[in-house]
């Protein structure tokens, strides 16, 4: 083998352990939710061409406050005029059409009210992917906590697998016993299949708000912790009044819509035109002092607003604008209090859940769970029911994080509605606890 062939394997195998290895990295890291949000805000699309919009609608307020053209024309005559001075041959005219007072600046301010509303319209596409992230996040802390509690359980019922086979042994207790035990762990095999494949889309999914590749790898997701919102829902309902993106797009839109009633009110007023002229003018046949001189004129012209039938059309349109952006915005104040109803009656809720879990139902499970063991060393207790106490444990477990991330959710729905993260109380339980 060449020499440069050798050279040009080595680098492959380089390269490809080099990959390997940083995807173990990538899986080895924790998966923090605050860099994903800020990957989600650098990278997605949807936050991108929102930003873009938002930047170009900021250049249309100098286009509205600008003056039209001004209009120059040039004009020779065929056949000359004669004056006292002399033929005129060419004519040169400069106007400038000014529309009347306050035209200008209600034009710019509905440009400024309409840049106002992208710039929300932004926001709340960030918004809305900051709580797909949110959720995607949660559901990944789920599955890996209930993947993780199978695998546990598959350790616990080889356990419980090799206690019966030993009472088998010893004639205590039949084969069956030891049959069950390895079909119930083929039983959770699938399961963790199932939820492999689930981890799998979610992964996908959050791949998509991050614009990775589909098949980026994720690290481990940890302890999310329980978080207790330390506010009243009265100061919730203050919040969201003030925060919530869609209500200040609404604001905006009720304010763009007042000032256009105004122009449309404006536009009964005639504009103006400021014209300047320039004549051109030949020689003449006397011998006047002023023969040949040229000569200049100025004058002012205005529109006259005759045709009154469009513009009181014009007026009404704005008017009914005005009115169905009003009812939009009170749906919308309406529709928020209700959310803002339901995502913390939901909170409140699921924090009630949690406190049920942690100092009722698994310890409670946990103590059943034993008692059946020690009765079943005994031969006190049946092994179907010993299984049927520990599917109760992995049960409860699996309940309480499935409860935790849900209510992680809400929170997030709730925080998305407010427009701000919300302040918060942490839970101290060791979570390790419920997992053992």
């Amino acid at each position: 083998m060449g020499t440069k062939i050798r050279f040009f394997l080595i680098i492959l195998a380089v390269l490809g352990t080099g990959s390997l290895l940083s995807q173990d990295l990538q899986r080895d890291t924790k998966v923090v939710l605050d860099d994903l949000i800020t990957e989600a805000f650098e990278n997605n699309s949807q936050v991108k061409a929102a930003y873009e919009e938002w930047k170009g609608s900021l250049e249309q307020i100098s286009q509205a406050k600008g003056l039209p053209d001004p209009m120059l024309s040039f004009a020779h005559f065929g056949q000359n005029i004669e004056t006292r001075l002399g033929p005129q041959r060419n004519k040169i005219s400069l106007s400038q059409r000014i529309p009347f007072f306050g035209k200008l600046s209600l034009k710019e301010k509905i440009a400024q009210e309409n840049s106002s509303i992208f710039k929300v319209q932004h926001a709340k596409v960030a918004a809305d992917v900051v709580l797909q992230v949110k959720e995607a996040f949660f559901s990944l802390y789920w599955f890996e906590k209930a993947i993780g509690l199978r695998q546990e359980e598959k350790e616990v019922l080889g356990r419980l697998a090799r206690i019966a086979q030993k009472k088998y042994e010893t004639g205590r207790s039949s084969q069956q016993d030891v049959l069950k035990a390895h079909l119930e762990i083929s039983r959770l095999d699938e399961m963790i299949l199932t939820l492999e494949q689930g981890k799998k889309a979610i992964e996908t999914r959050l791949n998509a708000l991050l614009n990775r590749p589909a098949s980026s790898p994720f690290g481990e997701v940890g302890d999310i912790g329980e978080r207790h919102l330390a506010l009243g829902l009265p100061e919730v309902y203050k919040l969201a009044i003030e925060g919530r993106p869609e209500l200040k797009q609404a604001q905006h839109l009720v304010i763009k819509n007042e000032k256009s009633i105004e122009l449309a009110k404006k536009n009964n007023w005639p504009d103006f035109t400021l014209m300047f002229e320039y004549f051109d003018i030949g020689s003449g046949a006397t011998s006047h002092p002023d023969d040949g001189r040229n000569a200049w004129a100025g004058g002012i012209g205005f529109t006259i607003p005759l045709w009154r039938g469009k513009y009181n059309a014009a007026e009404a349109e704005a008017a009914v604008r005005l009115t169905a952006s009003q009812k939009r915005f009170e749906d919308m104040r309406n529709d928020t209090v209700a959310r803002v109803n339901e995502y913390y009656q939901e909170i409140k809720t699921f924090e009630d859940q949690l406190s049920l879990y942690e100092h009722s139902l698994i310890p409670q499970a946990e103590q059943a769970l034993k008692a059946s063991e020690v009765g079943y060393l005994s031969g006190k207790v049946d092994f179907l029911d010993l299984l049927e106490s520990e599917r109760m444990v992995l049960q409860i477990r699996t309940g309480y994080f499935k409860s935790l991330s849900d209510s992680r959710k809400s929170l997030a729905r709730l925080e998305r509605l407010v427009g701000q993260d919300l302040v918060l109380t942490h839970n101290t339980l060791d979570l390790q606890e419920v997992t053992e």
